[in-house]
């Protein structure tokens, strides 16, 4: 790979990660998250800048993020626990590089009051990561989708292009 193709797949890399998308989070999701990420705290020393997290790891898991993601998840955990706000829901933007971050906080296990927060998580993180490719998946399968495939459909074909080849040469000798 050149130089230029690796700069130029950075360039790809980067601005794929910082393309902006609308998440719809419920209150419960939003009070899961909190409690799933910590702050993640840059000190400088001699030998360089080393991020640490604010407080120890919980075993759950917990991921350290940037104070502007924590600063996201808090402002849509007050929209959605607005008394005037009757869906309890917020609409946040995330960039896809925190989508999945956020994602690696999510176990499909979790719970909140009865709401399957993980999984729901999971499933509304990855539509939003994949929507394109998905999205592509189902339309070639809508446009295959009568078509056999199977190896015994393709020798039926051998067969029938074998008969066709054969009744042209039956014909062929017929009009000499």
């Amino acid at each position: 790979m050149s130089d230029q193709d690796y700069y130029q797949n950075q360039e790809n890399e980067e601005e794929l990660l910082s393309e902006v998308k609308q998440l719809t989070l419920t209150r419960n999701e939003l009070i899961y998250l909190s409690d799933e990420v910590t702050l993640i705290m840059e000190h400088v020393t001699d030998q360089g800048r080393i991020s640490l997290p604010a407080r120890s790891l919980k075993p759950s898991a917990s991921v350290p993020v940037p104070i502007e993601l924590i600063n996201t998840i808090g402002m849509g955990l007050l929209i959605a626990s607005d008394k005037a706000n009757t869906s309890n829901e917020a609409t946040l933007l995330f960039n896809t590089a925190d989508l999945y971050v956020l994602r690696e906080c999510c176990s499909s296990w979790a719970k909140i009051n009865e709401e399957r927060v993980g999984y729901n998580l999971l499933q509304k993180i990855y539509k939003l990561l994949l929507e394109d490719s998905f999205e592509e998946k189902q339309f070639i399968d809508k446009l295959t989708s009568g078509i056999d495939f199977s190896l015994q459909n393709v020798n039926s074909i051998q067969n029938s292009t074998d008969l066709e080849k054969s009744k042209e040469k039956t014909d062929d000798t017929k009009t000499n």
